[in-house]
């Protein structure tokens, strides 16, 4: 029998192994960090796959900021989520399915006693405490004729339940849930077992139940008064112009605070409540544009952009230094980084320093929480190869340093052969500079070519990132042996506001050239077999994918999942219709151009690549019939073809069991048409 100490020196000096799908669906998913008020104990939830394999459960956990032991709070077959420190730091309230429906429960962290204090018959989403400590204030989905009246609206429950849906206004759904007689409403639930009063009541969301959180809620100082933001436009389907509202805490009529055309949200009142920072977008309809921050006094009046004048995109914000400063999270490059803006001169200041993290140059941060007086930040950090872990921020602007406090993922990565990441560059047809990345397989060698998987990201607006995706893994093409080409064309993000607007009324234009441009920087650089690769993506990654399928045949096989085949059915079908009225310059029964100009339907004739559909049956986004139809049209056109179908699923393949399925499927598709066999069987012919 081995000896421990033997064998560990046999794990430490095994070869490592290939990453595995089982791997990635069974990978620890640290998440929701969440700082104390004193900036001295991190709060963190960990999701584990149960022993059947078919779901996620997770729990709660603290650790102290400076290192040390972590403590487990909770240890039932649940989902835990939002957890967040009381103003004086002794409890923890978090939401909890350990009932059924998600409820707000609190822990006393000194005896670890833990009771719900919500009872709401549609559960909770999120929270946040009141400044006293003695009541909580959650977001929940009401009947507006009901709002907080338990019994009011469970008798509304009871009479939809069987009967058809009825809806009187767009965005009667949205991703995968039917919402046509609910909204989101701010409730306050005392913790002393009192009656919950709905604070946003009315026949709208708010916070917006579509592109709104918790994030958009605060509380001013003293505890009076109630920031929230909400879209007042009729048409809510159509619109982005959200504005921050002020509502009195013991409730009472709202008043709007800002004014602007775009999307106001994320509220922010100052330490001493004089002022309001809050996020905003300059465009109305334009749900990319860049976000500012901007700081005015409480009534909104003579508000200032402390940004202009960068390309940053703000996110994450909080007041530090007394209230002399914000502090947020942008975009640059493929990293989320925090930075500072003083208030009085708008000087802006990177906060980490280098090295980042593990001598990391720079290192990918989210999910940010800071510490009251916003000295100490507590996040995400995370790589295209390292999984999300909690890490705490200390130190100066310029100076400051990520210390991880985590490392479940990584031990459970131990002994697992990591891909190489570079960075990709190109000049795209019409000159212009472009970007992306390519991970090469483990123990590549110079010189050494490999069949490639092209990955077309979705938004359009979005960007691979040097970070973490259980979606589209990279380092699950890597291990299989091939070379990973993440392109990101015009319509990427962090990049530069221009080089996100790009994409907008010419889908298939630019953006196109982008992506066969850094294909062929890929093949250039001596580590892509040009001969042998395929392209897969999804929602407008998906969309992509058809089109190339009508302008190039210099790919073996393709992969859409969410794709768009019909842009005109598209607007019809879809929820957010500010999205392609962006986009295509208006409505198609106005602007019918760029929907037929830039329409995979349109070139069908032109398909000849094998291609895999793959489509979730409760896809509320770009609609299931998408995928239907361009399955059709590959059948009928004799390519050869594969559907599948999730009946469980919407946008997003999120389940454990069907993510399995779904790479395995993909996987498969991609070892035939460009795996060793299928190059040893085009030898043959």
């Amino acid at each position: 029998m081995l000896t421990s100490a033997l064998a560990a020196l046999v794990v430490a000096t095994a070869a490592p192994r290939p990453f595995t799908v089982d791997d990635l669906v069974a990978l620890p998913r640290v998440g929701a960090p969440e700082l104390s008020p004193d900036g001295a104990r991190v709060a963190f939830t960990v999701g584990r796959l149960d022993r059947a394999g078919d779901k996620i459960s997770s729990a709660l956990y603290v650790v102290p900021a400076a290192g040390g032991v972590r403590r487990q709070l909770t240890d039932r077959d649940e989902r835990i989520s939002s957890p967040r420190f009381s103003p004086d730091g002794k409890r923890l309230a978090f939401v909890s399915t350990r009932g059924g429906a998600p409820q707000a429960h609190v822990v006393d962290l000194a005896s670890g006693e833990i009771r719900p204090v919500s009872d709401l018959p549609g559960g909770v989403s999120e929270l946040l405490w009141a400044p006293d400590g003695a009541s909580l204030l959650v977001t929940a989905d009401v009947d507006p004729r009901c709002g907080a009246d338990a019994a009011c609206a469970a008798r509304a429950e009871d009479e939809a339940k069987g009967k058809p849906r009825l809806a009187t206004r767009l965005l009667f759904r949205h991703w995968n849930e039917w919402r046509e007689r609910l909204r989101t409403h701010v409730l306050r639930v005392p913790l002393d077992g009192g009656a919950p009063a709905d604070l946003t009541p009315g026949d709208r969301d708010a916070p917006p139940a579509v592109r709104g959180g918790v994030d958009d809620l605060a509380v001013s100082p003293d505890g009076k008064t109630l920031y929230f933001t909400s879209v007042a436009d009729p048409l809510e389907a159509a619109s982005t112009n959200a504005d921050v509202f002020a509502v009195p805490l013991a409730g009472g009529e709202a008043r709007r605070v800002t004014s602007g055309p775009g999307w106001d949200a994320s509220p922010r009142p100052s330490p001493d409540g004089s002022r309001i920072a809050w996020l905003s977008q300059a465009r109305g309809g334009y749900e990319s544009d860049r976000f500012r921050v901007m700081v005015a006094g409480t009534d909104g009046k003579d508000a200032r952009d402390l940004t202009a004048g960068t390309e940053l995109s703000a996110s994450d914000l909080h007041w530090a230094r007394g209230g002399a400063a914000l502090r947020f999270a942008a975009l640059t490059s493929g990293y989320h980084e925090l930075y500072e803006v003083d208030v009085r001169s708008g000087k802006i200041a990177k906060l980490a320093g280098t090295p980042a993290l593990g001598g990391r140059p720079r290192v990918n941060v989210q999910s940010v929480s800071y510490s009251a007086d916003g000295t100490r930040a507590a996040a995400l950090v995370d790589g295209i190869s390292a999984p999300p872990e909690v890490a705490v921020l200390e130190g100066a602007p310029g100076k400051a340093r990520w210390a991880e406090r985590t490392r479940l993922a990584a031990d459970a990565l131990a002994g697992v052969a990591r891909p190489m990441l570079r960075p990709l560059e190109a000049i795209s047809k019409d000159g212009t500079k472009v970007f992306g990345w390519i991970v090469l397989p483990a123990g590549h060698r110079d010189g050494e070519r490999h069949p490639a998987a092209v990955l077309v990201h979705g938004g359009p607006q979005g960007a691979w990132n040097d970070a973490w995706t259980s979606r589209w893994n990279a380092m699950l093409y890597a291990a299989r042996g091939y070379a990973v080409v993440l392109p990101n064309p015009r319509g990427s993000t962090g990049y530069g506001q221009a080089y996100v607007d790009a994409v907008s009324r010419d889908w298939g234009g630019k953006p196109y050239e982008d992506l066969m441009a850094l294909v062929d920087a890929a093949i250039a650089l001596g580590t892509v077999d040009g001969e042998r690769m395929c392209a897969a993506g999804a929602s407008y990654g998906g969309y992509m994918v058809h089109w190339l399928n009508g302008q190039t045949d210099r790919f073996r096989c393709l992969v859409s999942h969410a794709g768009i085949f019909d842009l005109e059915a598209f607007f019809y079908r879809t929820e957010e219709l500010w999205f392609p009225e962006w986009e295509f310059g208006g409505t198609p029964f106005e602007q019918p151009g760029d929907y037929q100009k830039f329409s995979p339907s349109r070139f069908v004739q032109r398909w000849h690549t094998p291609t895999l559909v793959s489509v979730g049956e409760l896809d509320y986004r770009t609609g299931v019939d998408q995928g239907y139809a361009a399955f059709t049209a590959l059948q009928r056109r004799g390519i050869p073809s594969k559907l599948l179908a999730f009946p469980d699923e919407g946008h997003w393949v999120s389940k454990p069991k069907n993510a399995r399925v779904f790479y395995d499927v993909v996987l498969g598709w991609l070892d035939e048409h460009i795996g060793p066999a299928a190059n040893l069987s085009a030898k043959a012919r």
